[in-house]
């Protein structure tokens, strides 16, 4: 990846692997009045409601303030915001990251803006109310760059940002950990941000960091993302957090750090929790993500038969019961698995309307380079209701406060593989 004085390179760029240089700078084009083009635009939530932080990357050399220019029409961009720019260099890379807060944005309005030092133009459309609905939203795992390998992210990439191109009907698109993966370099990274350029660059951005994120200690995704987080400062580094979207209470925890009891991160979950369950009757469904899960059932001993249901089920488990939460998202295992309503390994009712339990749903078939997983435990658990290997991603339209549509749509074909309605009773106000 080098600075360009222009962008306008394949819609969906392949990962140039064997011809990457070493930083952004390192293969200067002389014949460019403007070399350090922002790209990898992407956007996310911050904290407060009415403002979203624009992210994009540099090479070193540019100079003075990043900008972003914003407006409610393409040719009325008459808001000018200036953000900061910092970089890292773990794992040699070179180069500039910035991010610019915006603010002012009403709820559910639409927005144009672009970043100084590029003409392109991109829009979004701002979160919406607090407690409104619709709330619909994309859902991906283990999405990594595009590449020739079989299983790769490709078409899920491809089929998403069609989408965005084409409607701002979905305004949020969550990534539950291992991102990229880059295994250690640090330039895909890039590559694989301006392959989702299309898509992050119109809807928020929320991630949660995974096991291939550890490399340099979280170098990579501590740096590119910013997510609303305990300390309410999207400058701070935040490996779990938590955000109100529409009539949605999102949590995002890391399932690479500390989750024992007493640990900060599994106080400020409890704490969080405890204050969204106290809010339902503003904001009714909470829905957690992390990387790894409670219940899986792919061949692969450790992670469905230790990990999930002897280390992070006894942390995590009894607040999901406790304080109701509506759905439990997770990757890691590279295929799509729906539990029943379940707490503890029992399923209390097969029941979705009403689920009396958290729906427990693995989403980490988006497409990587370490392909797609079809070997599975036999029998099928009894909590377990759907499995299937195969390119995907999800589609969530939560209609009301009692009610919400789930769609896993293979990405090659546009196919709805699976399809269920969860609803749940409300206690009264």
């Amino acid at each position: 990846l080098s600075p360009r004085s222009s962008l306008a390179a394949p819609e969906y760029p392949p990962s140039p692997l064997s011809t990457r240089k070493t930083s952004l700078s390192s293969s200067l084009d002389s014949a460019s009045t403007s070399p350090c083009v922002p790209e990898q635009v992407h956007l996310s939530k911050a904290s407060d409601l009415g403002t979203a932080i624009v992210a994009f990357a540099t090479c070193k050399e540019f100079k003075g303030k990043p900008t972003v220019s914003l407006g409610d029409s393409p040719d009325n961009l008459e808001r000018t915001f200036t953000g900061t720019s910092y970089t890292y260099t773990a794992g040699g890379w070179e180069g500039l990251l910035h991010r610019v807060l915006v603010d002012g944005l009403e709820p559910g309005k639409a927005y144009y803006y672009k970043c100084g030092g590029r003409e392109d133009i991109f829009s979004f459309m701002a979160e919406p109310e607090p407690g409104a609905f619709p709330v619909k939203f994309h859902l991906v795992a283990d999405l990594g760059a595009m590449s020739n390998n079989e299983g790769a992210s490709n078409s899920t990439i491809k089929a998403l940002g069609d989408i965005q191109n084409r409607t701002h009907e979905y305004p949020l698109l969550i990534h539950a950990g291992d991102i990229a993966y880059t295994s250690g370099d640090q330039l895909v990274w890039d590559t694989f941000l301006n392959q989702m350029e299309t898509i992050v660059s119109r809807a928020y951005y929320q991630v949660c960091v995974g096991n291939h994120e550890h490399y340099y200690n979280f170098s990579g995704y501590l740096n590119r993302f910013s997510m609303p987080g305990p300390s309410g400062d999207y400058n701070v580094d935040n490996l779990w957090g938590s955000y109100d979207f529409g009539g949605v209470h999102f949590v995002h925890i890391s399932t690479e750090h500390d989750i024992r009891a007493g640990s900060p991160q599994i106080e400020f979950l409890r704490k969080d929790l405890e204050s969204a369950a106290a809010n339902r009757g503003k904001i009714p469904w909470i829905i957690v993500y992390g990387h790894k899960p409670i219940y899986c059932s792919t061949s692969d001993y450790y992670d469905c038969h230790i990990g999930g249901p002897m280390k992070i089920a006894p942390a995590l488990e009894p607040l999901l019961k406790r304080y109701e939460v509506d759905l439990y998202i997770a990757g890691h295992l590279h295929n799509y698995e729906r539990s029943f309503p379940v707490f503890n390994k029992t399923v209390q009712s097969k029941s979705y309307n009403p689920a009396v339990d958290t729906v427990h749903l693995v989403v980490g078939m988006a497409g990587d380079d370490e392909g797609i997983t079809d070997k599975w435990d036999s029998p099928q658990p009894s909590w377990s209701k759907v499995r299937h290997a195969g390119l995907g991603y999800a589609r969530v339209n939560i209609l009301s406060p009692t009610s919400l549509d789930f769609e896993y749509v293979l990405s090659e074909t546009g196919e709805i593989y699976d399809r269920f309605q969860l609803t749940r009773e409300r206690a009264k106000a």
